[in-house]
């Protein structure tokens, strides 16, 4: 909360009753808390979203979802507001470290997992190029991935009707492994290539996949430099942090599982040996 804090500050300061708006400009912790901060401030200011990480053009400056982490758990203190335009430059991408692009292209994968089989394989394909930043593939992967969200929150802006759900495959148990190592140990991206492997594990336990499905999610995640195992983080953790995950209804889970590349199903109240034993499975 502390650079909402100050951020909240420095607006005020320098509002003098004229028009005043917000531009968030880098990647999503600033557009986050950017966000969040235009939501609350004056009951709500204009904010425009610029952000220069992949993982922000792909995913988080689209949809509305603004929050700030506690130490209790991510994103724990948040709204649901739309800026008035997001800017994506892929120019930008070109300042990043290779780690940050791999990050980044977790959100890609989860988008080519839960909706379009045609991106998987894409990146199959083509992901050395956009290792390599190509253009065409840069633009081609951050195109697809914004329709895809875009799209689905357009169909339900505020996860009230079951279909947004499905952006959070690979967000249980990736959010839970960034609060088990106090948002330390693993990137965004990282954690939630994990997470995705978790689901994964547990929809072939369910039957509800086949293991060679998943092993090409894998293998993918592997290539692009992502982890496929989880190091410095207990089972006990895990489970522990999990609790706190905002699609809980009660005291049922709820978890968005695979069916096959591109298409998913939401599962409730599994049983909690299921998702030790895929968590144990990626240790």
């Amino acid at each position: 909360m502390d650079m909402a804090t100050h951020l909240i500050t420095d607006i005020a300061r320098y509002d003098k009753g004229k028009q005043t708006f917000i531009i968030a400009f880098g990647g999503g912790v600033v557009g986050d808390v950017a966000g969040f901060i235009a939501s609350i401030y004056k009951r709500g200011i204009p904010y425009i979203q610029v952000p220069t990480t992949l993982l922000a053009q792909v995913d988080s400056s689209i949809g509305g979802k603004t929050a700030v982490d506690l130490a209790q758990g991510k994103n724990l203190v948040g709204a649901f507001y739309h800026p008035r335009l997001v800017f994506s430059d892929i120019k930008f991408l070109k300042t990043l470290r290779i780690k940050q692009i791999s990050s980044g292209l977790s959100e890609v994968i989860k988008y080519a997992v839960i909706k379009d089989r045609q991106l998987f394989l894409y990146l199959e394909k083509r992901y050395k190029d956009i290792l390599a930043l190509r253009p065409s593939s840069l633009e081609y992967i951050v195109k697809a991935s914004s329709l895809i969200k875009a799209n689905i929150v357009g169909c339900d802006e505020r996860e009230e009707k079951g279909i947004r759900t499905i952006l959070n495959f690979g967000h249980t148990v990736g959010h839970a492994i960034e609060a088990a190592s106090n948002f330390k140990g693993y990137n965004h991206g990282e954690a939630i290539a994990l997470g995705m492997l978790v689901a994964g594990d547990i929809s072939t336990e369910l039957g509800l996949i086949s293991d060679i499905e998943i092993q090409k999610i894998e293998n993918l995640i592997k290539a692009v430099g992502l982890p496929v195992k989880i190091k410095n983080v207990s089972v006990a953790g895990i489970i522990n942090a999990h609790y706190r995950d905002k699609k809980f209804i009660g005291q049922r889970n709820r978890f968005v599982l695979l069916k096959k590349i591109g298409e998913t199903k939401i599962v409730e109240n599994i049983p909690l040996g299921v998702i030790k034993l895929a968590i144990r499975k990626r240790i």
